[in-house]
């Protein structure tokens, strides 16, 4: 439902989420700023799962990314550029919801599709 607050409420309220993009926060509240951050930057973005592999209390899924930059991210954004990327993430959950999450996915490129960071062709 694209519902940054719905996300953040499946997290428990001491619970870290791990990025790239993000590094290490704690707490439901600065998890939920990471959500509205990415509905911001990418409003119509998808995330596809793959089947996940599960051995309680963790569970470990690779995913891809596809949305369009609409929004402010890390810097002047090419608005409407197309961005793509594959990622994996290991949730551990607790009685109160999802206690951690780690995603990991090669940030640097996603800054190069988006026309934050410059790169000078080989050659």
């Amino acid at each position: 439902h694209r519902d940054p607050d719905a996300l953040a409420a499946g997290h428990a309220p001491a619970g870290t989420f791990q990025s790239p993009a993000a590094g290490l926060v704690h707490g439901r509240e600065a998890i939920l700023e990471v959500y509205r951050f990415w509905y911001v930057a990418f409003p119509d973005f998808l995330l596809t799962w793959e089947s996940p592999i599960i051995e309680p209390p963790r569970a470990a899924v690779f995913w891809t990314f596809d949305g369009v930059a609409a929004g402010p991210f890390f810097g002047e954004v090419k608005a409407g550029a197309h961005v793509k990327f594959a990622g994996a993430a290991e949730y551990e959950f607790g009685d109160e919801g999802i206690v951690s999450v780690r995603h990991i996915f090669d940030f640097s490129s996603v800054l190069v599709a988006t026309g934050v960071l410059k790169v000078k062709p080989a050659g």
